[in-house]
């Protein structure tokens, strides 16, 4: 087996582990949507949000609120055919000036509020926990190299973060 293979292995391997497909899926709605729609409705259109099978999507322009209305159902039945599961339900579409950031929220629950890292207030102090922590390190056992294991071990460790 290839490196590539090993490494295409563990990360399907350690994404079951970590619970990271539906996280994963959900992005992909963002990088599809572009490519998806083509232009104009994919470059004056934004997706911003993902909450609990709904997509939040921004224009500045009210007929491309339109088109994206009338389309509507065969834009959800297409996305969703492209990922391979219902992650997109519904489609919120709101006239705001157009950014290109998004974020993605998960249903409401019991979720710790993290602190702002005062010497970087873009940066926040999550704490992975221990078994999280036990976890990352035996799916990276059996990478031998130490760039890749020490760049999968940032990654994983940041995706904890984000779940946690």
């Amino acid at each position: 087996m290839s490196k590539t293979q090993n490494l295409h292995h563990l990360l399907n391997q350690l994404n079951r582990t970590l619970h990271l497909e539906p996280k994963i899926l959900e992005q992909k709605v963002f990088a599809l949507w572009r490519e998806y729609l083509g232009a104009p409705l994919g470059t004056k259109t934004v997706p911003v949000s993902l909450s609990d099978g709904t997509l939040k999507v921004y224009t500045e322009y009210p007929p491309c609120r339109t088109e994206l209305l009338f389309h509507k159902q065969k834009i959800l039945d297409n996305l969703n055919a492209e990922l391979g599961e219902s992650v997109v339900t519904e489609l919120q579409i709101e006239l705001r000036q157009v950014r290109a950031a998004h974020e993605t929220k998960h249903a409401p629950s019991k979720e710790k509020k993290s602190k702002v890292n005062p010497r970087n207030p873009k940066t926040t102090n999550r704490q992975v926990t221990p078994e999280k922590l036990e976890r990352i390190e035996q799916s990276l056992t059996s990478v031998t190299d130490t760039q890749i294991k020490k760049s999968l071990r940032r990654l994983f460790i940041t995706q904890s973060e984000d779940k946690a």
